[in-house]
């Protein structure tokens, strides 16, 4: 909007809360100092909009030809006077975060347009189970990875499953796998240990380990599926696309119940959700859900 133009020359800061509009007014009309525009910022602008609002319609019908509004409030409803002029004559963008579910595919297509690549749907995936729900985190992690595939031995057009785990996973997801196969093995301590290894080693691990075991899980609890329908070990590796420790993958599906892997997925979703709301820390969590297992399996003997 303001081109290359000087901010300190061309761009006001206001808080909504303590700003009379005379004041807003005043900044509108200044005329631009080499710029093509002054653009006049309110945040936290609700209060200020709510005190002054059919003031803001009657301006809205003559705007400054050089002066440019920008107000940013937590609410903005569509249905008001003051929305539908302003939409008329301007724009009125939504800010809300992105849904979930809907993600995997903001992904894809940030992936495409920044750095024309094409982000497989499972890659997409793993990335947000391994580094959460936030757009902002999401989109630098793709970033790095369209870095890493920007090598001249590496001309690649599409990120995969490998690329996400080698860029993103590093070396957390082989650790998962580990800290899962001694505790399906009965060594609740050595798991323990590789827990609390993986965490110190790895300082971003608390934010995206739970994420990892999630995944693993998953990949635990569909395969379990299909070996209780009897498919042969070679087809449940096949369609569960194993390509690393194919053996101990399926001695850990043995070894777990389906009735087992849904209560862990269920305690790994409140872990998180503990973890995001400050109610509990991952360490702690994934412990707590270790030495439940160990309990539970020793007085299933």
């Amino acid at each position: 909007m303001l081109a290359d133009a000087d901010p300190q020359l061309s761009l006001s800061r206001l808080e909504g809360n303590n700003i009379e509009l005379a004041d807003v007014l005043d900044e509108l009309r200044t005329l631009p100092f080499l710029s093509p525009c002054r653009l006049v910022m309110i945040k936290d602008a609700d209060s200020f909009i709510t005190k002054y609002r059919q003031m803001l319609e009657a301006y809205l019908e003559a705007p400054s030809p050089t002066g440019v509004l920008l107000l940013l409030p937590v609410s903005f409803p569509a249905t008001t006077r003051l929305a539908k002029i302003a939409a008329k004559i301007g724009q009125v963008i939504s800010c809300e975060p992105i849904k979930p579910k809907e993600l995997a595919r903001y992904l894809i297509t940030y992936a495409k347009e920044q750095h024309g690549l094409k982000l497989k749907q499972e890659a997409a995936e793993l990335l947000r189970e391994l580094a959460g729900d936030d757009s902002g985190i999401l989109c630098c992690e793709v970033d790095k990875i369209a870095a890493y595939l920007a090598g001249p031995d590496k001309p690649k057009t599409e990120i995969t499953l490998n690329d996400v785990q080698a860029v993103v996973g590093h070396n957390r997801l082989y650790n998962v796998f580990h800290v899962i196969d001694a505790l399906t093995a009965g060594k609740t301590a050595e798991a323990l240990l590789l827990l609390n290894h993986m965490l110190n080693q790895d300082r971003d691990a608390q934010y995206t380990a739970v994420g990892a075991f999630a995944w693993h899980f998953r990949r635990l609890y569909q395969a379990r599926i299909l070996l209780d329908k009897k498919l042969s070990e070679g087809e449940i590796i096949r369609q569960s696309r194993i390509w690393a420790n194919q053996e101990q993958f399926m001695q850990q599906v043995k070894k777990l119940k389906i009735e087992q892997l849904g209560s862990i997925l269920e305690q790994l979703m409140r872990i998180d959700q503990a973890s995001k709301t400050g109610a509990g820390s991952v360490r702690t969590g994934l412990e707590k859900l270790m030495v439940q297992f160990s309990t539970g399996k020793r007085r299933a003997v």
